[in-house]
């Protein structure tokens, strides 16, 4: 605005990948879609296949934000799974069911107070029944966080309303692919890398590593964890 920048009447320019050839627009999106995160998705479907031989089709509940229960399409042999609400809208869990029960169990918990019971029970005698669980500090995730434009005042439309309409269209014309499929990433560990993916080298360069911290961190709002 400073500089007199109509970024709506900039000419619109193509995609390019990390060697700088322009791609087309159905090779931009793969991996789970989504408004965010999406980790945890992933994580399932790569425990699933590599730990229990099962390819998996994961969907929305019906009629959530927009979305149906079919969205993803259907993949011959996968076995489907379907986020299922716990506490309230902000937190759900993915189980993948076996003949003696559950194998796997993701979650994904969005906000504070979400947060806070799941350290609680981490901190817990009995533990956590998830293997992998994806947090959001904003509540309904990263659509409804603090890089988001926000609506001008006066509009009228209710705050969970544009919620909707702004996951609805995240979700829109997104094509549910497998990431490691992508033919981007397997060109980058053949042409690039030169090793294949979790390899020493693909861990020295790629992977991140965690360490525990043992210094107490002041908390300045005063919240017990």
């Amino acid at each position: 605005e400073k500089k007199a920048v109509d970024f709506m009447a900039l000419p619109h320019s193509g995609l390019e990948n990390i060697w700088g050839e322009q791609v087309a627009v159905e090779s931009r999106s793969w991996g789970p879609h989504g408004s965010s995160g999406s980790y945890a998705e992933k994580v399932f479907a790569h425990a699933a296949m590599t730990l229990h031989g099962k390819r998996v089709v994961i969907r929305e509940p019906a009629g959530k934000d927009g979305a149906s229960d079919t969205e993803m399409g259907d993949v011959d042999g996968a076995v489907e799974c379907v986020w299922k609400q716990v506490r309230n809208s902000d937190f759900h869990e993915l189980t993948l069911s076996g003949d003696g029960g559950p194998l796997l169990r993701v979650a994904r918990c969005y906000g504070f107070r979400n947060i806070q019971n799941v350290v609680r029970q981490l901190k817990s005698s009995t533990g956590s029944k998830y293997s992998y669980i994806e947090v959001m500090a904003c509540p309904a995730g990263c659509v409804n966080g603090g890089g988001q434009i926000r609506a001008e005042e006066g509009e009228g439309e209710a705050p969970k309303a544009r919620l909707a309409r702004v996951i609805q269209t995240y979700r829109q014309g997104q094509e549910h692919r497998v990431g490691a499929e992508n033919p981007e990433v397997e060109r980058f560990y053949s042409e690039l890398l030169a090793a294949p993916a979790c390899s020493d080298r693909a861990k020295q360069l790629l992977h991140t590593q965690y360490h525990a911290r043992t210094e107490t961190l002041l908390n300045p709002i005063g919240i017990q964890w």
